[in-house]
């Protein structure tokens, strides 16, 4: 990975600088805002959200997060730098308030069975 993708001390250090920054300019853009851009949900929440999901793993999201203990210390410790931000609180409340709920909930809560979804489904 480290060689496909040219990653070196250097360039994680900047790019660690570019995400602390980045977070700083969210933080300060969300602090008298419920959204990123206007008064509802839009693209830029939801590419928020989409983008920092590997950070904060919310609860609502399709993947299977591996458990905190299979993290390297290195990536704990930069994740707890800002775990008090607004940017992940608005990250976890975009998916917890604009995540359509899961087809096996969804399916549960019908009176009539859902026809298959094809050969895909499981």
């Amino acid at each position: 990975m480290r060689q496909m993708y040219a990653i070196t001390e250097q360039n994680a250090a900047l790019d660690k600088d570019r995400v602390t920054a980045a977070y700083g300019r969210i933080d300060a853009l969300l602090e008298n805002r419920h959204y990123l851009v206007g008064d509802r949900f839009s693209r830029a929440d939801l590419t928020l959200a989409a983008l920092a999901a590997p950070m904060w793993r919310p609860p609502e999201h399709s993947t299977h997060w591996p458990p905190d203990e299979l993290y390297p210390d290195e990536i704990t410790t930069f994740r707890a730098r800002f775990v008090k931000t607004r940017t992940r609180e608005h990250v976890l409340r975009m998916y917890r308030d604009h995540r359509l709920p899961k087809l096996d909930a969804a399916r549960s809560s019908m009176t009539c069975a859902a026809p298959p979804l094809g050969p895909f489904a499981a």
